[in-house]
């Protein structure tokens, strides 16, 4: 089968987008499929020889955003998805963004080539975006004309029913059991004891770390005995560099920037806790590589996350934008070794029971299977 990922995010671009196609692409690959990317042109996306980029030259935290930039990268895109669907010459097209995958239907539909398309996240149904975020994402989903929208939680198949939108199904997303096992890990960092906090994901409001920094300065009057890791860059970098300066947080926080898979690796394994604090999420990869590296976690009550977390069964659950909860669930797991164990082991059997790597590539490509005519 020849496959074409259309992505916004791709290596070395950080983001959760970027490591599930990266993941599918890898998957597919070794099955015998011939896989083609196409997104943005962007410099921090590594040149490939099945990688072809479209578009103005932009950044990678931009590429989140609606700007004049992207507006007509996106009708770029209308004008060469001909070229490339004429010369790589796909079975199926693999979407990861509505808005891309509205603009290459046009030209797929010209060579009755079906398209799939990932909601990574769903908006729409949320009215604490704008109403013109939530309205465009409604109708690039209801009239782009995908064969099938894959939801990666399933209450959203409620949502999409109640919009008309009935061509979804739920596949979750999913990560390689024992990728981030914590035999194959190198030695903790620093040769001390203090209790180690890991963040990663792309450093943008959405990600609510501000209010993580704001729960540092509350919990060091409890204790010093901890450290906070912050992976990955983003937007919100210099503002966040900046909160944490004039809190003098910066013996406890410490940015790290984007990083290799094997950093990465490293990084789950030597942590102690992992914490995200966003303010919505679709299911984020980050949180179920923490479960398969057997990290206890902290995370907020958004999007997907309701759905597979039970508090102090598999996480400690907090409000969203709530500096004082999220301090309180770090000093538990600082002070509570039994609860940290309880916590890791459920996450790590949740993972390898309902979001193996291999169920979702699996259930994909029957997907494809299915659509193709």
């Amino acid at each position: 089968m020849r496959i074409l990922h259309l992505t916004k995010k791709y290596p070395d671009a950080f983001g959760g987008d970027a490591v599930i196609v990266s993941n599918l692409e890898r998957e597919q690959t070794k099955l015998g499929h011939a896989i083609f990317i196409l997104t943005p042109n962007c410099p921090e996306i590594r040149e490939k020889e099945n990688v072809f980029k479209f578009g103005l030259r932009d950044k990678a935290p931009n590429l989140d955003r609606l700007t004049v930039r992207r507006c007509l990268s996106l009708f770029i895109l209308l004008w060469s998805g001909f070229k490339y669907l004429g010369r790589l010459k796909p079975d199926v097209i693999h979407t990861h963004s509505a808005d891309l995958g509205f603009f290459i239907a046009i030209s797929a539909k010209i060579y009755h080539i079906p398209v799939v398309n990932t909601c990574h996240g769903v908006s729409f149904p949320d009215k604490q975006y704008g109403f013109i975020k939530r309205f465009a994402e409604r109708f690039l989903l209801q009239h782009a004309g995908f064969k099938r929208i894959i939801v990666v939680a399933k209450n959203i198949l409620n949502v999409f029913d109640d919009a008309g939108i009935k061509n979804g199904v739920y596949i979750p997303n999913g990560v390689a059991i024992g990728q981030f096992a914590k035999e194959k890990a190198v030695l903790r960092l620093k040769a001390d004891h203090k209790a180690r906090f890991l963040f990663v994901g792309r450093l943008e409001e959405q990600k609510g770390c501000k209010y993580l920094i704001q729960a540092t300065r509350i919990l060091i009057e409890k204790t010093q005995d901890f450290e906070i890791l912050l992976v990955g860059d983003g937007s919100q970098r210099e503002i966040l560099d900046n909160l944490t300066e004039e809190n003098n947080l910066g013996s406890y926080v410490t940015f790290l920037g984007s990083v290799d898979a094997e950093k990465l690796k490293d990084l789950y394994c030597a942590s102690d806790v992992f914490i995200l604090p966003s303010i919505w999420e679709g299911l984020p990869v980050t949180l179920l590589e923490a479960w398969s590296a057997k990290l206890p976690v902290i995370v907020t009550n958004v999007g997907a996350i309701r759905d597979i977390c039970v508090d102090e069964r598999n996480g400690l659950i907090v409000r969203p934008k709530d500096p004082v909860a999220i301090a309180e669930a770090m000093l538990r797991l600082i002070e509570d070794d039994e609860l940290r164990w309880r916590l890791a082991k459920n996450g790590a059997e949740l993972v390898r029971r309902e979001f193996s790597l291999e169920h979702v590539v699996k259930s994909t490509l029957e997907l494809y299977e299915e659509v193709i005519i």
